[in-house]
Parts: structure tokens; C-alpha cells; sequence
């Protein structure tokens, strides 16, 4: 395993080293998640409803990955660029065996509770039997999803983005060839609609997982197939969820209350789900490069306050708000002017277009702010700190926004909605970067001038 290389040269450059792969690999899986919107909104609006209710469940199943993720990229990071090499590969590989476990719970207790959650939710008779025929399938294959996300935050931890990134653009790209086949049954298979997508997850994300632990095992032996003791084992699970199970409740508050407004939305039909899911699609695509950044500023200022270069951590935690800032206000100012012809391209309903075009006419003002509260939250994590995260995707979530959902929506509707969804992010953006400053300027030693 190569010396840390993210302690070097110009800190935009290392930043953008981690970044431009991210963005590369989150934009094949997006695109491909739109894809597969767009497919299922040919079936029919009610396929396309259901298939929007179970974006909390996903998101929440996502949440618990990330959260792993996050805590293995956490002290997997300073750990690298403190250059103990030996505790990198047990960090390693008893990330992969918690992530591998907790999944596996997870699927189960998933598989036994579809029906009694979605009713909860407010699927109806039309919708239920399809959500469930969906989540069956992708239950059974959680943790060919999951573990190539543990493989690659791993592998960003250590420097390189540029692996993980290409094998997430293979993946995505056969699912991409799958879901036509699947969905539509070209080819001469059988017309599966929700369920042959669910199917394109399992065995494109199967052999994404083989792909992932082929680099990790055998080209960067990060992953160390030897017994360990229990003790061992125990120590690096405990330091991989002081990180991890904060991260796992921060990641877990966003799908929560996702399921709050579904059930909110659900009051207007499914024309309002169907928008809103189709809103969702396009808004995760818009954001890639925060999510991508998000993901690469962590492991950087890790990297650098590990080796005790804070000057240089700091210099990355500014341009990365700088930089969300500026993306922020370029997807906003395309959606104000395309917000409606986009939405048509998704769905002929008159209903759901004007719910999609009301959402991207109102939520994209706030991503610039919504970045910043990404970066902000990415670096707590990296630095030990995920209590600081939690506690203001917690304020933002059902301080800010549940409440001023449910008042909005009380005078105005699902504009009302949107506009709460736009207001936390705006409030939270200002809050986040004032306590990231807070926290880190008093402890930054002076930038060294880079050669």
C-alpha cells in the first residue's frame, strides 16, 4: 500500500483528485437511477408512485451503509496519515465483517416488515402489491448493495478515488443495459416492470461487489483474509461506531422525515408521490458534485490533521464551502428557467408535472446552502466529532423542517412543503458554517507555503 497522498502538493488538486472520480462514479449511479424513473413512468403513473414510496426505505437502508462507511473512512483516514500501515488493512477488514452483519439484520427484519410499514406510509391497495413484489427482490440483494460502498470509502480513505469511481461507472452502466431489458422485457424476456428493476440491482450491484473486493484483496491489500481474535476484532468495530452509529442516526433523520412528507404528499393523490419522487430523481442528480465533494473532503482533512497539517485541512474545509456555494447557484439558476421542461420529459400527467415543476421551481434555490451543511457535516465526522453532525441534521430535520412542512402545508399547500424544504436548508447552511468555524480556527496552525 502506497504512502498517503493526500498531505501533498496544492490542496485543490488533492482535493479535486478525490473529487472528479466521485463525481464520475455517484453521476453513473444517479443517471441510472433516473433511468430507471423514466422506465417505470412508462408502465404507468401508479407504478411510478409506488416506486417513489420506497424512497425512505431505500434512503434508510443507505443510511445505515453510509454510516459504517463514514465511520471506517473516519479512522481509516487518520490512521493512514498517521502511517500505521498494519492497522489500516484490521481497520479494513473488519470494516467489511460489520457491514456484512449489520446488512444481514437488516434484510431480515426489512423482508418481515414491508407490508405493515408502506400501509403505514399510505400505500393503498393499487400500490401495495408492487411495492412489496419490489422490496422482496431487493432485500435479497441488500448486501451485494452495500458492501461495495464500504470497499470504496476504504479505498478514497487511502488516496485513491480513482479504482473505486471507475468500477461504480462499470455497475451502473449494466445496470443501465439491464433495467430496458427487465422493465419493458426487450429481448424476449418477460415484462417484469418494478420487479425487473429491482432484479438490475441485484445483479449489477453483484458483480460490483466482486469487482470491489478483487481490487481491495488482491491489488491493494486492504482486506487481510486471516483470522484475527474476537478482541481485536471487537476494538476495531467499537472504533469504526463512535463514528459510525452518529453518522448512521445524522444519515437515518434525512429518509425519516422523507416518509413524513411522502405521507403529507399522499394526502394530494398519487400525482403528488409520483412529482415528488420524480423531483427527488433529478434533485440527487443536480447535487452529484457536493455529494461527490462531501465524500472527498472528508478523507482529506482526516489525512492532514492526522499528520498534524491543520493549516492545510483548514484551506481544504474553505474551498470546499466555496465551491458548494458556487454549484449551488448554477443548478439553481437552470431549474428556474427549465423546471418545466424538465418535468415533462419524465411523465404526460398534467398533475405530475406541476408538482415536479413546483418542487424545482422552489427546493434548488437552497443547495447552495444545503452544500455548505454537507461539507460542514463531512468534516465533524472525519475529525471524531459526528455528535456535532447529528445534532444539526437533527435541528434541520425535526426542529426546521417537519414543523414548518406541517405549517406550510396548512396554509399553502405542497408549496408550503417545498418552501419548508428550502427555508432548513438556507437556515442550516449559515448555521453549520459558523460552528465549523468556530470549532476548527482557534485550533489552525499557521498554512505552510506549498512548494
Amino acid at each position: 500500500m502506497s504512502a498517503p497522498t493526500l498531505t501533498q502538493g496544492k490542496a485543490s488538486t488533492a482535493l479535486l483528485s478525490l473529487t472528479i472520480p466521485m463525481i464520475l462514479g455517484i453521476s453513473s449511479n444517479l443517471i441510472a437511477a433516473l433511468f430507471e424513473t423514466y422506465l417505470i413512468g412508462l408502465i404507468g403513473t401508479d407504478e411510478l408512485a409506488a416506486y417513489s414510496f420506497t424512497f425512505p426505505v431505500l434512503g434508510a437502508l443507505t443510511s445505515f451503509m453510509l454510516g459504517i462507511s463514514i465511520g471506517l473512512s473516519s479512522v481509516l483516514a487518520r490512521t493512514v496519515g498517521s502511517g500505521d500501515h498494519d492497522q489500516v488493512t484490521r481497520l479494513a477488514t473488519d470494516g467489511v465483517s460489520l457491514m456484512a452483519l449489520t446488512m444481514a439484520i437488516a434484510a431480515v427484519v426489512g423482508y418481515l416488515s414491508i407490508k405493515p410499514l408502506f400501509t403505514m406510509m399510505g400505500a393503498d391497495e393499487t400500490t401495495l402489491p408492487l411495492i412489496q413484489g419490489y422490496m422482496e427482490i431487493w432485500y435479497f440483494g441488500l448486501i451485494f448493495f452495500t458492501l461495495p460502498s464500504i470497499g470504496a470509502n476504504a479505498l478514497r480513505a487511502t488516496g485513491d478515488a480513482r479504482i473505486s469511481g471507475t468500477i461504480m461507472v462499470a455497475g451502473a452502466i449494466f445496470q443501465m443495459i439491464l433495467d430496458p431489458i427487465l422493465i419493458l422485457g426487450l429481448g424476449g424476456f418477460p415484462k417484469l416492470g418494478m420487479e425487473g428493476a429491482a432484479w438490475a440491482m441485484v445483479v449489477s450491484r453483484a458483480c460490483l461487489c466482486a469487482a470491489t473486493f478483487y481490487v481491495l484483496i488482491f491489488r491493494k491489500k486492504l482486506i487481510v483474509p486471516a483470522r484475527a481474535s474476537f478482541s481485536l476484532v471487537l476494538n476495531s468495530w467499537k472504533k469504526i461506531l463512535s463514528v459510525g452509529i452518529p453518522a448512521t442516526a445524522t444519515n437515518l433523520i434525512g429518509p425519516i422525515s422523507t416518509a413524513i412528507i411522502v405521507s403529507l404528499l399522499a394526502g394530494y393523490g398519487k400525482e403528488a408521490v409520483a412529482g415528488f419522487g420524480i423531483a427527488s430523481r433529478l434533485e440527487a442528480l443536480s447535487v452529484i458534485p457536493l455529494f461527490a465533494l462531501s465524500a472527498s473532503i472528508g478523507p482529506f482533512v482526516g489525512q492532514n490533521w492526522g499528520a498534524n497539517l491543520k493549516g492545510r485541512a483548514n484551506e481544504g474545509m474553505k474551498l470546499s464551502f466555496a465551491w458548494a456555494m458556487g454549484w449551488g447557484l448554477i443548478v439553481a439558476l437552470i431549474f428556474l428557467f427549465l423546471h418545466e421542461d424538465v418535468a415533462t420529459l419524465f411523465d404526460s400527467n398534467e398533475n405530475v408535472v406541476a408538482y415536479t415543476s413546483t418542487y424545482l421551481m422552489i427546493v434548488p434555490i437552497s443547495y447552495g446552502a444545503w452544500g455548505v451543511l454537507m461539507m460542514a457535516s463531512a468534516t465533524f465526522n472525519s475529525l471524531g466529532k459526528p455528535l456535532s453532525s447529528t445534532t444539526m441534521s437533527i435541528v434541520r430535520m425535526f426542529v426546521i423542517y417537519v414543523p414548518l412542512a406541517f405549517i406550510g402545508e396548512h396554509f399553502w399547500g405542497v408549496m408550503g412543503i417545498f418552501g419548508a424544504a428550502s427555508l432548513s436548508n438556507i437556515i442550516m447552511g449559515v448555521v453549520s458554517y459558523s460552528w465549523n468555524r468556530k470549532t476548527y480556527a482557534p485550533q489552525l496552525s499557521p498554512l505552510p507555503v506549498a512548494n
